[in-house]
């Protein structure tokens, strides 16, 4: 009766983590995709000067003009100054204490000008003026712009290329640093060691992985970020380098534990055929026992970038938290869990950049989940051609 009871609780238990699992999926499906198809100024129509040429635009090109960045000229419009209206700015033209009579009075007058760009909902839009046609292609503005500016207002930009750059610079840097680091750490626990030191060791690697993040990133903040400013002569220590080599410091105690545990499974009767036919130690460990343990030293390293992709709190606080594309690791960045922090708890529910961060998620667990199941895919098979 007992085996039996304890039988359906562990199926329940399994049953229970995959619906979790299955139910987060399809949760994050479902609020990300609408990213996809919707378009981020529902409810706002776009309009100029009757007589200005320009019907049709691409989200792009309205914000540059808004920006000043291009003139109407450079669209074949009036050569006239550029006078943008839209929900954010219109406090510049209509007093905050205005009537809607008085708004709209003071909207038909603007709307005289032949260099006007509205972006207003319908009913404050003047009945002079004519349509003008905003482009929006999701794919293209959210794969393949280079900025990230969700709530910039009459057309944001969602462009991913700055956080996944920010994502893929400080992955690199963090396994360059734990990747040889914990090899040698799991090396020299195994083989060199002495015997009574080892449990102290072990330890002091749990306590390193139990540390809380936010202590680390404060840490990094007093200590590493200070020193790289001054190393490389920067005016701001808080880059992608600063983040890298914290988040690789890390998950050093999960590299070096997974590398040491293959190490000590090698069987004893290969070690001593090695030293039997007259190799060194140091011929030992480089030419029959890493490559014997490469499908684990593959596998620590796909989960190692794993946990590295997935921080967050560190990344935010001493990575600059800049969504600008940057080809440096000397720069500030920002990284994609990073982004999900900082801005979900301000993003209204339902709304495009609501639906956006939820398309972040999905990338960010669908490159997580690419490296676990290439972790779990890649050891059983290297490991019996190893054998």
């Amino acid at each position: 009766m007992r085996g039996r009871w304890g039988q359906r609780f562990l199926q329940a238990a399994a049953l229970t983590t995959f619906l979790v699992l299955g139910g987060l999926t399809i949760f994050l499906f479902r609020e990300g995709l609408p990213a996809l198809s919707k378009t981020p100024f529902e409810g706002i129509v776009f309009a100029v000067h009757p007589d200005n040429p320009v019907s049709t635009l691409t989200a792009a090109q309205v914000r540059a003009l808004v920006r000043q960045e291009k003139r109407w000229q450079d669209f074949n419009g009036p050569d006239t100054v550029l006078i943008p209206i839209y929900l954010a700015n219109i406090e510049r033209y209509v007093p905050p204490t205005a009537s809607i009579q008085e708004i709209r009075l003071i909207l038909d007058s603007l709307a005289e000008f032949p260099g006007i760009l509205f972006a207003l909902p319908p009913a404050l839009l003047p009945s002079s003026v004519k349509q003008l046609r905003v482009e929006w292609e999701g794919w293209k503005e959210i794969f393949f712009s280079t900025q990230w500016s969700p709530t910039y207002e009459p057309v944001p930009a969602v462009g991913f290329l700055p956080l996944l750059v920010g994502s893929l610079w400080v992955s690199i840097i963090g396994l360059a640093v734990v990747v040889p680091l914990g090899l040698a750490m799991a090396i020299y626990v195994v083989e060199f060691l002495p015997k009574s030191f080892y449990y102290p060791i072990k330890i002091l690697w749990e306590l390193l992985a139990g540390l809380p993040s936010v202590v680390v990133g404060f840490w990094g903040l007093v200590v590493v970020v200070p020193w790289i400013q001054k190393v490389f002569r920067l005016t701001a220590g808080e880059t992608a380098l600063t983040a890298g080599i914290l988040l690789g410091w890390m998950t050093l105690p999960l590299m070096a534990s997974l590398v040491e545990e293959a190490l000590r499974a090698i069987p004893r009767l290969l070690e001593e055929s090695s030293y039997g036919l007259g190799a060194t130690q140091w011929q030992t460990i480089w030419r029959l026992k890493l490559p014997y343990v490469f499908p684990s030293i593959a596998t620590a390293t796909l989960l190692s970038a794993g946990r590295i992709l997935g921080e967050t709190m560190v990344v935010l606080m001493v990575s600059g938290n800049s969504p600008l594309l940057h080809f440096s690791p000397l720069q500030p960045v920002r990284t994609l869990p990073a982004t999900l922090a900082a801005e979900l708890g301000e993003a209204p529910v339902g709304s495009y950049h609501y639906h956006v961060l939820f398309l972040l998620g999905v990338i960010l667990f669908i490159l997580t989940l690419g490296l676990n199941l290439s972790a779990y895919l890649i050891h059983p098979k290297d490991a019996q051609a190893a054998r």
